[in-house]
This record gives structure tokens, sequence and C-alpha cells, in this order.
């Protein structure tokens, strides 16, 4: 089908073009009703000079009051000096507006605004305990940056066996002083702050039994650290200021919302006056008015035809051309033969054009996709399920070729040991690093090397002998020990080694890739069991 052989026919144009027909018996309505309602004017005109002009202030100093109470739960909640300074001139300026407005009408008039003037003192109140506390939080975010310093410092502090307790003890003293942000009762903070000065007192002991060479550096930490929480501008001093401040800006602030909540009752009370005298004088409004409707009763009925026929075109012309468009969309079927679709060429025409173009656009992604869900992501190898595929093949290639075929599993001897040593970042670059030098020792193209799970890896070699084979594991166990990657932990070696287990398909063998792989487990078990950094073939 040729789409671009029929004229083009906008449905939205068509659409909006009778609506605007209704449009126009609309308004010849409104100007019948309007002779009509010269005889309301009178009642109307009552309303617009009495009842109004009262409801329109009330709602403007609500909205002023509501727009206070916001500013002011801002201001108690500001971060930073920036955000408190525009919270409290917001406040100040919400304030002179509800002041200037002119409600002079009402009988609290003297008594709000000695209200408003209480609000203004609270808030200036509410904003410098705020400006304190910022001040407060700035100076313990210093302290805070010290102790990261601190515990950097000791990092660094050459251990031994007689520095070790010290050296621990005093990390974990750290960890105690940097608890002290997350203590939000100043009842919790003194006794922590007691349980604190014992653990000074005890650091120091520790300190004696130091040797002179380390005590030096070891009393010139522990001194700083002193400073920082009991200096009288120190963590504890700051912290207890800033929870006494916080308690004092919390009743303020709740002080001063109950002053905001009362002074909005007050004005609901006054525009529920005004809106009940609105309403009596609405209700002889609508009186009046009823008896125009029988007017307008033959030109409503003329719209309403019109809008029924636009109904119908709607329906047959749009809606069920949309729903049979969905209805393609989720069976994922195409567009180009379908005559309902394309009987007009208009936006629905085009919207089925364009899914046409997109159905075609996901299908190219899809299989990028696919390709992406076969490599390991942290390794950038290939993963298991590539591997598994690959064996497969690999085994039906070898059988049909008459060629032998090599498996390896290796494993990373004590990692476990490793990530809590180092901990589990480290450990991910290990995985990387040895993933690189597996995939560089194997140089050809048809061999693969994959991560099997955790830290064991597979390699698949293709037309490879047992003699070959065991000569690739060692060099790949050599090449993963050249890494001089450290292992203190590893009983087996200070370094990072590997452990293998080879297994063959030889020329004329019927075994499938599952005994083959399970036949390289046994033999990588063995080679564990033999001391590990080996490797082992079954």
């Amino acid at each position: 089908m040729n789409f671009f052989s029929k004229r083009y026919y906008s449905s939205a144009r068509l659409l909006f073009a009778s609506l605007l027909l209704i449009l126009l018996l609309f308004i010849l309505l409104s100007l019948l009703f309007y002779h009509r309602l010269q005889q309301a004017q009178q009642i109307v005109s009552n309303v617009a000079e009495q009842a109004v002009p009262a409801v329109l202030e009330a709602s403007q100093v609500h909205d002023k009051v509501k727009e206070l109470n916001l500013q002011s739960e801002l201001l108690r909640d500001a971060i930073s000096q920036a955000a408190r300074a525009r919270a409290s001139q917001q406040i100040s300026q919400i304030i002179v507006q509800i002041s200037s407005l002119d409600h002079q009408q009402y009988v609290q008039h003297q008594y709000q605004q000695q209200r408003l003037r209480l609000i203004a003192d609270e808030a200036r109140s509410l904003d410098m305990l705020i400006a304190e506390r910022l001040v407060l939080q700035q100076q313990s975010r210093q302290w805070l940056e010290r102790l990261s310093q601190l515990q950097q410092q000791s990092q660094q502090f050459n251990t031994s066996n007689t520095s070790q307790p010290w050296l621990l003890h005093y990390s974990g003293l750290l960890q105690n002083v940097t608890a002290l942000y997350n203590i939000d009762r100043l009842y919790n903070l003194r006794q922590s702050g007691v349980e604190l000065e014992k653990l000074l007192s005890t650091n120091k002991q520790l300190l004696n039994q130091l040797s002179q060479a380390e005590r030096q550096a070891a009393a010139a930490l522990f001194e700083q650290l002193h400073a920082a929480l009991l200096s009288e501008q120190g963590i504890f001093s700051l912290r207890e200021a800033e929870l006494s401040n916080i308690a004092r800006a919390t009743g303020k602030a709740n002080f001063l919302r109950s002053l905001v909540t009362d002074y909005a009752s007050e004005t609901e009370l006054n525009a529920y006056q005004s809106a009940a005298s609105l309403m009596q004088l609405s209700q002889q409004s609508s009186i009046a008015l009823q008896r125009q409707n029988q007017f307008s009763f033959g030109l409503a009925l003329a719209a309403i035809l019109l809008l029924l026929a636009i109904m119908f075109y709607t329906q047959k012309r749009v809606i069920k051309r949309l729903k049979l468009l969905n209805k393609k969309v989720l069976a994922g079927s195409g567009f180009e033969d379908d005559d309902i679709l394309f009987a007009s060429n208009d936006e629905i025409a085009d919207i089925a054009r364009s899914f046409t173009e997109y159905r075609k656009t996901v299908a190219a992604q899809q299989t990028a996709l696919e390709r992406q869900s076969l490599t390991d992501g942290l390794t950038g190898i290939a993963n298991r399920r590539h591997f598994d595929s690959q064996l497969n093949s690999a085994v039906a290639m070898a059988k049909r070729m008459q060629q032998p075929l090599a498996v390896l599993l290796l494993d990373v001897d004590h990692f476990k040991a490793y990530n809590d040593s180092y901990g589990h970042l480290a450990g991910d670059d290990t995985l990387k690093a040895i993933a690189k030098t597996l995939a560089d020792t194997l140089q050809r193209q048809i061999d693969l090397v994959a991560r099997y799970g955790g830290e064991e890896f597979a390699c698949i070699l293709p037309n490879t002998s047992p003699e070959q084979a065991k000569i690739m594991a060692e060099q790949l166990r050599l090449d993963v020990l050249a890494l001089m990657l450290p292992h203190h932990a590893s009983p087996t070696a200070g370094f990072i080694t590997i452990s293998l287990g080879i297994s063959c398909l030889l020329p004329g063998q019927d075994i499938s890739d599952k005994v083959l792989l399970n036949q390289a487990d046994k033999a990588l078990y063995q080679a564990k069991s033999q001391g590990r950094n080996c490797c082992v073939m079954v």
C-alpha cells in the first residue's frame, strides 16, 4: 500500500472545527442569557460590593498565613545560612503583607495586629537560634574532618607487637568520638562523655606501655584527640551546645507554629462569616437565574445533538482505529496491510508508521542486549552462561573432528581470607587483574577464559593435548604468581596464588561436557588437598 497516495486529512483539525462550532453555539446561548441577566444585576451588585471583598480579603489573609507557616518550617529546618536568611526574609515580608491588608472591618483587628507583632518577635528569636545552630554545626563538621585526619594519621603509625594494642584502642576511641554526632539527647551525650573520659584514661595507660621511640608519636596523636574532645571549644562542648540549641529551637518553632495556627483559625472564622453572607445573597441570585433556563433549552439541545455526532465520528474514525492500533502494538505485528488503520491518511496512520519503525529498532536493540548478557560485569571476560554454551559446542566439535580438548578450572587460594583482610573492593580489583592475566596468557582466538563463579575461573582449550594443557596450566599459575599481589592472610604464600584442575577429552572418548567439567572439579579439589598453588590433572 502506498501511504502517501492519499490526500492528508487531519482528524485533530476536524475535531477542533467541530468543537469550535459547539463553542459558537454556546456563545450565542450566552448572549441570550445576557439580556435576561440584567434583571439580576442589582443582586449581583450587592454581592460584589459587600460580600466578595470580605471573602477575597479573608482568602488573601488565609493564604498568607499558610505561606507564613510554611516559611516558619523552612526556617526551622534550614541547613545553611543562605536558606535561613532567605526563610527569615520571606517571613518578614509575609508579616508586612498581612499587616498591610485592610481588614479594619474585623472586630478583632487590634487583637490580630498584636498577634502579628508577637509572631514577628518569635520568628526573629527562632532565626537567631537557627543561626547559632548552623554555626555550631559548621564547627562540628570541622572537628569531624579533624577526626578523619587523626584516623588517617593513626593508620600510618608503625605497628609492632607493643604498639598494636594501643593503636587498636585508639582507633576504637576515634569511632566512639565520631559516634557522638549520632546522639540526639543531652542525657545520652553526657553519659557518653563520661565513658569517653574513661576510655581516654585507659588509652593513656596503654600509651605508657609503648617504647620510647613509639611513645612520642603516639602521645602527639593522643593529645590531639584529647584536645579535640574535651577542650573548651571541643567536640563535646559543641555537641552539648548544639543539642541544647536544637531543644530550644524546637520549642520556639512549636510556639511559633501555635501562634500562626491560632491566627489562621481566627482568619478562617472571619472568612466563614463572610461566606455565609455571600451564600445568602447567592441564593437570591439563584432564584432569579432559574427562571431564565427555559429560554436556552432549544439552543442547548442543538449543541447536545452536535456533540453526539462528534462522539459518533470519534468512536468510528478515531477510537476504533486507536484500539486496533493498540492491539497490533501489543501483538507486535506489522501495520503495512491494514486497511482500517490507513483508511484515512491522518495522525493515526502516522503513528502506525512510527510504530513499524520502532518495532524494527527494538528488535535490533534486543539483539545487542543478548550479546552483552554473555559478558561478566566485573571482569569483562565471558560469564558462566557463555562458558556453559561454549563448552557444549566445544565438546561436540572435538568429538566430530577427533581432536583433543582440555578444560581448566582454577580457584584463587584463600580468597575469603583475602576479602576479610583487604576488603571486597580490593578483592574485586584482584579478580580483575587475574582475569586480565588469564586472558593475556591464552592468546589463541579459539581459547576461552570465563569467570565461573565468585573467585573461580574456567578455561576451554580446543585441540590441546594433556601435555600441552599441563604446560598451559602451569604457565597460568606462574603468570598469576608473577603479579605479586600481597596476601598476608594466606597460609600458602605471602602473595595471591591459584590452584588448577585439568581434565582432557581424548580423541575417541565419548564423555559429556558435564563429566568433563566434573573431572576438572575433582582435579581442582586434589590440587587444594595437596597444599594449593599447584596444578593437578585427572
